[in-house]
């Protein structure tokens, strides 16, 4: 039967990573469970899955008896949150006791819960594979690469599959090699890339996977978002599966810095084919136009306040060095605003979704955006306006596209 003693925060840090994997209301009851198991003599493992995405999570625990058990994610999450804070200095731990009964007994000082349990010989196998070929990037260059373009994804329930996750691929230019993100509901796309060193072996493996391109879930995309560390993420890949790994710093001991040791965010790969997405990108020819991040977000979030709620449309409407965004909602009123910007081409009016502009533009840190268009039917491109001497900044993100389908009049 698992026996073990816990510091409060570390049992509560694990607990935490691995709530986003556990499912709350499933056909499954058993999913709405973590499994705990032992590790040596000195580690829990907590493994969380909802048949989509696991976590694989350690913590550092003094383990008095070996054994592994099932209980319910949110249950344990909740009571061990609740548990006041030791004073500075104290030695106080979570005691965690199962009994032959499968009930196990969690006290603190003198709390004490107990709760029944589901064996763990019915916990659903989660797929775990180690490789020596794998891809190791920044985890804060990758937070801001999903950030760029993860809101661009369909919806679950959207019939095509192959969109709804975001996809990865490994792009050589003058070479160097790039991670380029990118992502599509089919009314819209982003586009974000970022130089990295690959130090892998470049024939078969991973390498080649990449090179291909490959379709990540949003699901474990968010969960990855959710991890506060300052480290490397090694990204392993097979045909079917990818693991996000989350190494502890080197000079870590068994202490707080180690809580979340070698966490991994698991999940399949989206079956299909992602779209020829290079085809939307701009050409030349397009017409442009300079215009200030903030006053153009902050421009169409007032007038969108009258948009249709299903459409969200908007009406751009560009004339020299003058821009009027206008809606008008039939059943409400009309609304419209005035921007002076950098224009010189010829008029035009573009229909477009305000909702699709203004997810894309808060991610811009840029105090301007270029946009570019052609006709009121071709795509409408927005991305950072970045001065040349400042090309080698904006967070190591080398490239940040956004392509908008504008709307039939």
């Amino acid at each position: 039967m698992l026996n073990f003693q816990i510091k409060k925060q570390i049992f509560l840090n694990c607990l935490s990573a691995v709530q986003g994997a556990s499912e709350k209301k499933g056909s499954m009851p058993i999913i709405s469970n973590l499994l705990i198991e032992n590790i040596g003599n000195n580690f829990i493992k907590i493994s969380a899955t909802d048949l989509e995405i696991s976590v694989i999570t350690y913590c550092g625990a003094n383990i008095l008896s070996e054994g592994k058990t099932t209980i319910n994610s949110k249950k344990i999450y909740s009571i061990i949150k609740e548990f006041q804070e030791t004073k500075e200095n104290e030695e106080e731990y979570i005691n965690f006791t199962e009994n032959e009964s499968g009930v196990v007994t969690v006290s603190y000082k003198k709390t004490v819960f107990k709760l029944t349990t589901v064996p763990a010989s019915d916990y659903p196998t989660i797929i775990d594979f180690k490789s020596e070929d794998n891809f190791n990037i920044d985890l804060k260059t990758l937070k801001i690469l999903i950030g760029k373009v993860v809101f661009s994804t369909a919806l679950n329930e959207d019939t095509k599959r192959n969109l709804t996750g975001v996809y990865f691929v490994l792009v050589n230019i003058d070479g160097k090699d790039y991670l380029r993100l990118v992502a599509t509901d089919g009314h819209r796309l982003s586009l974000a890339q970022s130089e990295v060193v690959y130090s892998g072996k470049k024939t078969d493996g991973i390498y080649d996977l990449l090179k291909k391109g490959i379709i990540i879930p949003k699901k474990i995309l968010t969960e990855v978002l959710k991890i506060d560390k300052e480290s490397a993420v090694k990204i392993l890949i097979n045909l079917n599966n990818v693991i996000f790994e989350f190494e502890k710093k080197a000079e870590a001991e068994d202490t707080t810095d180690a809580l979340n040791k070698n966490t991994k965010l698991i999940s399949r790969l989206v079956e299909g084919k992602f779209p020829d997405y290079e085809t939307v990108l701009p050409k030349d020819g397009y017409k442009t136009s300079v215009i200030n991040t903030k006053k153009f977000y902050n421009s169409i979030k007032i007038v969108s306040l009258l948009a249709e709620e299903k459409s969200h449309s908007i009406e751009l409407s560009f004339a020299e060095n003058n821009l009027s965004i206008k809606t008008v909602n039939t059943n409400i009123g009309e609304a419209s605003d005035e921007l002076e910007i950098n224009y010189k081409g010829e008029p035009i009016s573009i229909k477009l979704n305000s909702r699709y502009i203004m997810d894309f533009i808060s991610n811009i840190g840029e105090n301007n955006i270029n946009v570019r268009f052609n006709t009121i039917y071709t795509p409408f491109i927005i991305e950072p306006f970045v001065e040349s001497e400042d090309k080698n900044n904006s967070n190591k993100i080398t490239k940040f596209i956004g392509v908008f389908m504008p709307m039939r009049y």
